[in-house]
This record gives structure tokens, C-alpha cells and sequence, in this order.
């Protein structure tokens, strides 16, 4: 359920709550929440077998998610994305060899189902990679189709002369076997399936409608989502295909209300653009890249303008962001082992419009690079034998970084990298702006700090990043609040717990310094300071020369009683007096400078006046 954000304000002491600007963006669950993919194989081994499993995933839920929302030891995620889990003979899992069964490797069908419902018990919804532009050259489909089965030939494209064709990346696409030739896309062990062909249609539509609505899997992440037509030279992105997922996700939505869809299409925003409608949402791997060069350059250009482009390529925040993944070196090695630039990094995709995916292993700094199997190594959760893994030699080797790098370790530094992901998705996760909210690039003084507004119904925050490694003085900008409000303003520093007041009339100057690869993550406050305000006019202030103090007289003419409290522009509180009584007197002294004086009552209803000492 989504609530709206609405904030009161006082005039002449009437009460009316401001409903203009109430532009929505479309919202789902997965804007709601923030994702994370597991390769189960390198999890947690729970049978000591040195190889990730279901019941260690089951174990370990509580890490991503306890479904306590008071705690701060879980991470907070509410999407967990399972690489491939189907019976298959690789270790990676993309070629399968049976879409009913789970991979025995890692459990029972059983144990599996088990895991979905401790998931849902927490909060958390589970989808699952569904591969169907391809299967393993061991499924019995092949094996039949290969052997010249007169039902299954079809289900994959056969030609005795294809040519010298090559696939979208120049790569052989063309395999012998039994006097004829098949296409692979990716490899000889991978065959393509023929979706010109019915019964394959109809086959993959039966295993889609199981793991819905017979198993209960909240989705699927669609692998190689743009291959599944050819024709001639268009390998890619072909209307069919289009067409295809457009009807595929419309018999999975009447399986399964509000599943979730998202694609792999690794291409460019117009291609993905096409998937519109058709996919819930998509990767986003041009704004990753952007990303990532913005810290690693200390210039965030392109991830502007790669921001700007989202917004006439996507239905808003309808997108998937993230770093790195499965497929490529993983971020910390990508930033030559830099904690701060990957905090940084992480401050980009959490607050950025679209739905986050954290990689696991990410936020402690898991090392990792191609070929693939080292990208996905088993998850370091202490400095114990294993890193905590397993109790046996896992499949593969650890990282050599686990001593100091481990869930344990990271969790205890509360200036860790860990820490720094658990409060940015706790923050995502309360503040609908950063979910839904639309996105504006700022200005300011200093180009290298990516600046940015988000804004959603009245409410608005600031995000600031500095990509470089350089401590800057002062960043100076000029910022109004999306809902043309007017009056002084609190700003609140949502990651770094401080505060301070701006004085502006709608538009505010601000001077702010930033550490090396600091993120700032700013809220701003209701206006305060609302003009006509009969609580004001009742307010006096004078100096008292002779004492250095000042006094303040209050005449509530009747009111009900009034709760007083004094600020500095650094929002830091002063003074605060309950339940001021009619010509109430507070001497206090005061050095020179700025203040703001609060008068509330027990309605919640509050008016501010400024207060200049010289």
C-alpha cells in the first residue's frame, strides 16, 4: 500500500495540507524495495558437501533479511534474484537439462520450497533465472531432436547448409552433429530453440505457469531475452521476440498477479526501449557503466546524461540498476580494491531512479575477475577455515581477501562498506522519493560531484556525491523545492545524521564540503518560517543590552498552550520550553548570529520566525 506524504502547514492558524504537484509514478513492490542475486552453489554449504545449497540459503536469510524493520544486523533486501537452479550438468547452471526439477546439487524440490516460504515469512519475494533461449545439449528435447524425432526435430533450427553465418558479435553460430547443422548462440553445448515452432511455445509457457502458480516463485529474470527469433540478418531484438514477451507476460500475470518480469537485454536504451510494455523492466547496463567510469574518471558526465535519457527511454523508475554482475569483474576489483570509490559507486545506484541489484558478495568487498567461475566464489561470511562457507574445501578456491574482507568483520567497522550499503537500502527503503520519485540534475560550482534532486509529492531530497578523491571546500548550488512551497527550510542529512537550517523565500543557496568520495544524502524539510502567521505576530523579541540577553514574550491570547524551541542554522537545538503560559517571559542569553525560534502545539501544528542577534 502507498501512502502519500502529506505535511501540514499553519496560516493565520488554519490547517490545510498542500495536495499540488501530486505527479505519480507508476509504482510496483519491486520499486519498493532493493534486489540481490545469489549463485546458490557459492552461498552457504549447509551439508558439508563444498557446495551452496538451498537449506544454507534458507539459513542465511536473516543476513538479507529478518523482517524486523527495527534491527540493523540484516541487510534489508526484499528481492532476491536465484541464479539458475534447474537440473543442469555445468557448475554455472545455463544450459538446462530439465525446467521441472531443481538442481539436486542443491536440494530438494521440497527444501526449495522450504526457502520460498521462509522468504515470504520475511518479506522478502523470490524470482528465479529462467533460461529459454536456449537448453543444454543434454536436455532429452535435443537429444530427440538431434536423433531426428519427428515432434521434437523442430524444436530447434536445423539447416544441412547454413553458410559462413555468424552470430551478433562475429561468433560461430553454426554446429555439426548427424549430417546436419544446428544454432547455438553462445556455444556447441547451448543449442537455440526454435520458437517458430508451437509446441516449443507452448512447452515453455506450461514450465513458466508451474513455477508460478504450482510452486508459488514471485518471477523470473529472463536470460538472453532479446535472441529468441532470427531471421536473415536480424539476430536480435526481432519483432517477434517483442511480440513474444508481450503475450508471455500477460498468461504470467493471469498465473500470477504482479509478478515480476525483467529481462536481460545487455543493448542499447533504444533497443531496450522496444521491451516497453512487454517486460516489466530490464537491466540497465548503459547507466552501470556510466556509473561506475563516474567514480572511476571523477566525472560524472555520462552518468548524467545517461540519467536524462531514462526518462524518454523507460516508463519511470521502470528499470533495473546496478553495478556489476555475474558476467563481469566484480566492482571492487573494477576500482583496484578501493573502499571508498565502491561506497561511492553504491551511493549512485541506491539513490538513482530505478530498481537496485546488489551482486552478493558486493558489500564486503568480494574480489573477482573473468574467467567466470572467479566472479563467483563462495560468499565470505567470517575469517574462519572456509571464510565461514563451509566446513569442507569448496567447490572452488576462496578469494585470497576473506580474512578481512567477511561479513563478520564489516558488519563490527561501523564505517565498513557494509554498513555503508545497510544505510543506504534502509534509507531507499523509507523514503518513497528514492523509489519513485522523479530526477533532476543540479548545477553547482564543482562539476565533479554528481549532484541530483529527487522529488515525489511535495517531498524532496538532494543526493551529492563527490566521484573524486579530492576533499572540496565548498560545493555551491542552487536548489527549489519541487512543490513551489516558500519559507525557511530544514535540511537533513539522512546518511550522516545532521542537520541545519537555510533561510530562502522557494529557492535556497547552499554551501556545503565534501569529503574524498563523500555522499551526501539530504532531506528537505517542510518550510518553516510561513508568513501571516498569527502565532508570529503574537511573538516578541527584544534585546536587553544591559543583561547581553535577550527576551522573548509570548501572548497566547487564548491559545492552547504552546511548546517554545530555539535553533542555530545548524539545526542543533538550544533551548525548549513546554507549555509557555499567556506573556510568558525567557530571558536568554545569546552570542551574535542566526537563530530560528519553534512555537508548537499539541496538534502538531507549528509555526517558526527567524531571529537575527548583532
Amino acid at each position: 500500500m502507498f501512502t502519500l506524504p502529506g505535511k501540514k502547514h499553519i496560516a493565520s492558524l488554519l490547517i490545510f495540507i498542500s495536495f499540488s504537484h501530486f505527479g505519480f509514478s507508476q509504482i510496483n513492490w519491486w520499486n519498493q524495495t532493493t534486489a540481490y542475486e545469489i549463485f546458490v552453489r557459492s552461498f552457504y554449504d549447509s551439508n558439508a558437501d563444498g557446495i551452496g545449497d538451498f537449506n544454507g540459503l534458507t539459513q542465511k536469510l536473516d543476513y538479507l533479511n529478518d523482517g524486523n524493520a527495527n534491527t540493523n544486523s540484516d541487510l534489508g533486501v526484499g528481492l532476491l534474484w536465484l541464479m539458475p537452479i534447474n537440473s543442469t550438468p555445468s557448475d554455472h547452471g545455463y544450459d538446462v537439462t530439465n525446467y521441472y526439477t531443481v538442481n539436486p546439487k542443491y536440494g530438494t524440490l521440497n527444501e526449495f520450497k522450504t526457502l520460498l516460504t521462509q522468504a515470504h515469512n520475511r518479506g522478502i519475494k523470490v524470482v528465479m533465472d529462467l533460461v529459454l533461449n536456449h537448453t543444454s545439449d543434454q536436455h532429452p528435447w535435443f537429444v530427440k531432436s538431434a536423433a531426428n524425432d519427428p515432434f521434437y526435430r523442430n524444436f530447434y533450427r536445423w539447416d544441412a547448409a547454413p553458410g559462413n553465418q555468424t552470430g551478433p558479435w562475429g561468433q560461430q553460430v553454426w554446429y555439426s552433429k548427424n549430417g546436419s547443422n544446428y544454432y547455438g548462440l553462445f556455444w556447441s553445448g547451448m543449442p537455440d530453440l526454435n520458437y517458430n515452432y508451437q509446441p516449443v511455445k507452448d512447452s515453455v509457457f506450461a514450465i513458466a505457469k508451474y513455477w508460478l502458480k504450482e510452486i508459488g516463485i514471485d518471477g523470473f529474470r529472463l536470460d538472453a531475452a532479446m535472441y529468441l527469433f532470427e531471421e536473415g540478418s536480424i539476430l536480435k531484438n526481432h519483432p517477434k521476440t517483442i511480440a513474444f514477451w508481450k503475450e508471455f507476460n500477460d498468461s504470467c500475470e493471469s498465473w500470477k498477479a504482479n509478478s515480476l518480469l525483467v529481462g536481460e537485454v545487455w543493448d542499447s536504451p533504444a533497443s531496450i526501449k522496444l521491451y516497453t510494455g512487454k517486460l516489466d523492466m530490464c537491466f540497465e547496463f548503459n547507466l552501470a557503466d556510466a556509473n561506475i567510469n563516474a567514480i572511476s574518471s571523477g566525472n560524472p558526465y555520462n552518468s548524467r546524461v545517461t540519467l536524462n535519457n531514462t526518462k524518454t527511454s523507460y516508463q519511470d523508475n521502470q528499470f533495473a540498476t546496478f553495478l556489476t554482475n555475474h558476467d563481469q569483474n566484480r566492482v571492487f576489483d573494477v576500482f583496484n580494491t578501493n573502499i571508498e570509490m565502491n561506497k561511492a559507486a553504491a551511493s549512485l545506484y541506491l539513490t538513482q531512479p530505478g530498481v537496485p541489484f546488489l551482486y552478493y558478495g558486493e558489500e564486503v568487498a568480494m574480489r573477482g575477475a573473468k574467467p567466470d567461475q572467479y566472479i563467483r566464489r563462495p560468499m565470505q561470511w567470517s575469517n574462519a577455515g572456509n571464510a565461514g562457507f563451509s566446513t569442507v574445501n569448496p567447490w572452488i578456491a576462496l578469494n585470497s581477501n576473506y580474512a578481512n574482507y567477511n561479513v563478520s568483520v564489516m558488519q563490527a567497522d561501523p564505517n565498513s562498506l557494509w554498513n555503508h550499503y545497510q544505510k543506504l537500502i534502509k534509507i531507499r527503503k523509507q523514503q518513497s522519493v528514492l523509489q519513485i520519485g522523479t530526477y533532476q540534475n543540479i548545477i553547482s560550482t564543482h562539476n565533479e560531484v554528481h549532484t541530483y534532486q529527487r522529488s515525489l509529492s511535495g517531498d524532496d531530497i538532494l543526493v551529492m556525491v563527490n566521484t573524486t578523491n579530492t576533499t572540496i571546500d565548498t560545493v555551491q548550488f542552487v536548489i527549489s523545492r519541487s512543490d513551489g512551497s516558500v519559507g525557511n527550510c530544514k535540511f537533513v542529512d539522512l546518511l550522516n545524521d545532521t542537520s541545519f537550517f537555510v533561510m530562502g523565500n522557494g529557492q535556497y543557496s547552499i554551501s556545503l564540503p565534501l569529503k574524498p568520495y563523500q555522499t551526501r544524502i539530504i532531506a528537505i524539510d517542510y518550510p518553516i518560517g510561513i508568513t501571516n502567521n498569527e502565532w508570529s505576530n503574537n511573538l516578541i523579541v527584544y534585546p536587553n543590552p544591559a543583561t547581553n540577553e535577550i527576551t522573548i514574550v509570548q501572548k497566547l491570547l487564548g491559545q492552547p498552550q504552546l511548546n517554545m524551541q530555539l535553533f542555530n542554522l545548524k539545526g542543533e537545538l538550544l533551548i525548549s520550553k513546554e507549555n509557555i503560559g499567556d506573556l510568558s517571559k525567557h530571558q536568554i542569553a545569546l552570542p551574535n548570529g542566526i537563530y530560528l525560534i519553534k512555537l508548537s502545539n499539541e496538534l502538531g501544528e507549528y509555526s517558526t520566525q527567524k531571529l537575527v542577534i548583532n
